[in-house]
């Protein structure tokens, strides 16, 4: 179950106070209502008064319970309904760490992917495309747009500068490639992920999980060799750590991992139909037609409806509650 006002629940509490007032006064009622009966009647009378009161108070509990559940919206469950599937939103999430300057792909593993995904984008009309630079932290460049000349412009300016952020954390630029989906979801959905699978912090595939539990396609574009090989630093000069210099090589057995989590697909940048395979995957994720979106059932009416019996309940009790008195 989930609310969206869950903030609201705290109402539920009223429910106490209420319930401690009704025990409080119930034996002064009783009393009143046994000498109101007379002495043959006494004990009926005080006996149906308790019922009845006691029935009134947990009904008025209930009703401040129900009322609660109602105003914090809850929801739970799904329903499918048949929903028409028009357009095409694809999130590029372009890996721009230090490790994508390597020359081991020419003229180097992150012009090569930008060669790539300008090549998606030559054969996508009418879909539209946002852009994420994924280093340390994943920064939108270009929200979800048709615009391709807007894209393009972004593109040759995604690089290891695009953001201070140091190290790479390609979960931050997966979940900015899922927040650049447009709330509707009636358009194909589907994310590129172009890396070398070197990752220093984050867990990718927490995020991966989540694109696979919202329906959206996840193809992964590795980039790079499998030996290691130098990584450039700032000024061209070879990039040192602790250890040394920094080599990288490209990590595919990771990229395959992640892809598979959602059941989407990995391929290396380097085959010769790679560039054929994403124009397939964007062909395939622009299917018109109809498919089944299913949502979270809401419930508040449920809860709204039974406030108004418990709060009925709650008047007919404390309404029949002296009758014996009265009889």
């Amino acid at each position: 179950m989930s609310f969206s006002r869950p903030e609201l629940l705290w109402l539920a509490l009223l429910a106490l106070p209420e319930l401690a007032l009704s025990l409080r006064r119930g034996p002064r009622l009783r009393a009143s209502v046994e000498g109101l009966a007379g002495p043959r009647r006494r004990a009926r009378a005080g006996r149906l008064f308790a019922a009845l009161s006691a029935a009134s108070a947990a009904s008025a509990a209930l009703f401040i319970a129900c009322a609660a559940l109602a105003m914090a919206g809850p929801s739970w469950g799904s329903r499918g309904a048949a929903a028409e599937r028009r357009g095409l939103e694809s999130a590029v999430v372009l890996d721009v760490s230090r490790s994508m300057e390597a020359t081991d792909v020419k003229p180097s593993r992150l012009e090569a992917a930008k060669g790539l995904v300008r090549s998606i984008l030559s054969g996508s009309d009418g879909a539209s495309f946002s852009l994420v630079a994924a280093k340390g932290a994943g920064v939108l460049l270009v929200p979800m747009t048709e615009d391709s000349f807007a894209f393009e412009d972004a593109l040759d300016y995604a690089n290891p500068e695009a953001t201070t952020a140091p190290g790479t954390d390609l979960e931050s630029g997966i979940r900015a490639g899922l927040a650049s989906f447009t709330p509707s979801g009636a358009q194909g959905r589907i994310l590129f992920l172009f890396s070398d699978g070197g990752e220093l912090s984050g867990s990718s595939r927490r995020a991966i999980e989540e694109a696979a539990s919202a329906r959206v396609r996840l193809v992964v574009v590795g980039v790079g060799g499998s030996e290691a090989v130098q990584v450039p630093g700032p000024e061209g000069a070879p990039l040192t750590g602790p250890k040394g210099p920094v080599r990288s090589a490209q990590d595919a057995a990771r990229l395959k991992a992640l892809a598979a989590v959602s059941g989407g697909r990995y391929l290396d940048a380097a085959d010769a139909g790679t560039g054929a395979a994403l124009a397939l995957e964007l062909s395939s994720a622009r299917g018109t037609g109809t498919r089944i979106e299913y949502s979270r059932v809401d419930r508040r009416g449920l809860f709204a409806l039974l406030a108004l019996a418990f709060l009925a309940a709650a008047i007919l009790c404390g309404l029949l509650s002296t009758r014996g008195a009265r009889t």
